[in-house]
C-alpha cells in the first residue's frame, strides 16, 4: 500500500481551498456522507475518470465502518468530556492524530483500487466530470441533488475548477 500517492496530495489539497472543509463536514453530518468518498469522486473527475461505485470500493468501506468511525466516535467522546476537563486535550489532538493516519490509509485503499480498475478512455478531467462524479456518488446514497445541496457543493466545485487551472498550467 502506498500512502502518500497522487490522491492523497491532492486531498491535502483540496481540503484546504476555501469553503471545502466546511462544505465536506456539513455534507458528512447532514447526509452521512463520506468526505473521502467526496475527495474521490472529485479527483476521478480531475483525472478524467468516471466514478464507479462498485466492489472495488468495498475494502475502503470495510476500513472506514471498521476503523475510522469507532475512532471517530472516540474521539468526539473525548471532545465533549475536554470540555470540562481541559487536561484531555493531549488525548483528543492524539485522537485527531491517529483518525487522519486512518483517513489517509483509507484514501490509499481507494487509490489502489482506482489504480487496478483504471480505464483505458484517456479523457481531460473537468468540473464538469468531478461534478457528475459528485452526483453519482449522491445518487449511490439516495440523496437528491436540489437547490441547498448545489449551494454546499459551491466550494467544492470551485476546488475542483482552482485544482484543473492550476495543473494545466
Amino acid at each position: 500500500m502506498q500512502l502518500k500517492n497522487d490522491l492523497w496530495a491532492f486531498a491535502l489539497n483540496f481540503y484546504q481551498q476555501p469553503g471545502v472543509e466546511s462544505a465536506c463536514l456539513l455534507l458528512q453530518e447532514q447526509f452521512g456522507l463520506s468526505i473521502n468518498r467526496i475527495i474521490y469522486a472529485a479527483w476521478c473527475g480531475c483525472e478524467g475518470q468516471s466514478l464507479r461505485v462498485n466492489e472495488a470500493l468495498l475494502q475502503a468501506d470495510k476500513w472506514q465502518k471498521g476503523i475510522t468511525h469507532p475512532l471517530r466516535a472516540v474521539r468526539y467522546a473525548v471532545r465533549e468530556q475536554k470540555k470540562s476537563d481541559p487536561a484531555l486535550d493531549a488525548c483528543y489532538q492524539a485522537l485527531r492524530k491517529a483518525e487522519l493516519a486512518c483517513e489517509q490509509v483509507e484514501l490509499a485503499l481507494l487509490y489502489e483500487q482506482h489504480q487496478q480498475h483504471l480505464s483505458k478512455d484517456e479523457r481531460e478531467g473537468t468540473t464538469l466530470l468531478g461534478y457528475q462524479n459528485i452526483e453519482i456518488y449522491l445518487n449511490s446514497h439516495n440523496v437528491e441533488l436540489d437547490s441547498e445541496l448545489e449551494l454546499i457543493l459551491g466550494p467544492i466545485l470551485s476546488a475542483i475548477n482552482h485544482y484543473l487551472g492550476t495543473n494545466r498550467s
